[in-house]
């Protein structure tokens, strides 16, 4: 079955080569008790292999920095500056100066993690699986569970069940009608949240690739044209792509950027009610 020009974008049960030859690798389905039938994914594979990644430059970075030794080489100096960034830009702001180092090394790896599955779209028969909804949602959930799990082991269920009562100087009668409904609204605001992350990282890497995919199709449409129109829209269409390709690559950085971001700052939102 020859492949879709959306295959780079979706996730399947098989890895596509050379759509000419009609080279696939199916990956293998697994029976599981209780289940039924489990279909191994293209997405799994690469979370995997992001996973891998993580684990590979935490462990040593990690060795190394608890025998003290200073970072050296390009490598070990790289990951330093991102760690550096991370608790000095985004977990002190939003965290504060006592709660920051605690948990920079949880928002680090989420974002080590959300960025490589990010870059694996920008390689040749791979994808990236954060351009699903299904993945995204997971990374969403995962937030929520750090988040309010934080809170919760902070302040105790009560304390962090009394953070959504507020405080309001008003008559009784009207607390009685007004402040149950903001703590409903409190509530529902911590769902819309979670679900914001997962719509915002997929929609942007969903529809980055989406328009490579179809840029690349007009090559496909116009090659049974005249010669002087399909030479000019595949110059046109190769040379866009390389440019969106460029913006990608950057998209890729921002998205897991801002995903891991906006967990700090409703993490402090969260563990700090009173500001």
């Amino acid at each position: 079955m020859a492949a879709s020009p959306f295959d780079h974008v979706m996730d399947a049960g098989r890895f596509e080569f050379f759509e000419t030859f009609r080279w696939e690798y199916r990956l293998p389905r697994i029976h599981l008790p209780l289940y039924g039938d489990f279909q191994i994914t293209k997405f799994m594979i690469l979370e995997l292999l992001a996973a891998i990644v993580v684990v590979a430059i935490f462990v040593p970075f990690a060795r190394r920095a608890q025998s003290g030794a200073p970072p050296t080489g390009f490598w070990f100096n790289t990951f330093e500056s991102l760690l550096t960034f991370f608790r000095d830009r985004v977990a002190k702001p939003n965290l504060g100066e006592h709660d920051a180092d605690h948990y920079v090394p949880y928002i680090w790896s989420f974002f080590i993690f959300i960025l490589f599955c990010n870059l694996f779209g920008m390689l040749p028969y791979c994808g990236s699986p954060t351009a699903s909804f299904t993945v995204t949602a997971v990374f969403a959930v995962a937030a929520f569970i750090f988040i309010h799990g934080s809170a919760i082991s902070r302040m105790g269920i009560g304390g962090y069940l009394k953070s959504y009562v507020p405080h309001m100087h008003v008559p009784y009668h009207m607390g009685l009608f007004i402040i149950p409904m903001i703590v409903v609204i409190e509530a529902l605001s911590q769902g819309i949240k979670t679900f914001v992350l997962a719509v915002r990282l997929f929609a942007n890497m969903f529809a980055g690739h989406t328009v490579l995919a179809v840029i690349l199709l007009f090559i496909v449409m116009s090659h049974n044209t005249a010669f002087y129109l399909f030479w000019p829209i595949t110059l046109a269409s190769v040379l866009g792509v390389t440019a969106l390709s460029l913006l990608e690559l950057f998209v890729a950085f921002l998205q897991a950027y801002i995903f891991t971001f906006l967990m700090a700052l409703f993490l402090g939102m969260t563990l700090h009610p009173q500001h």
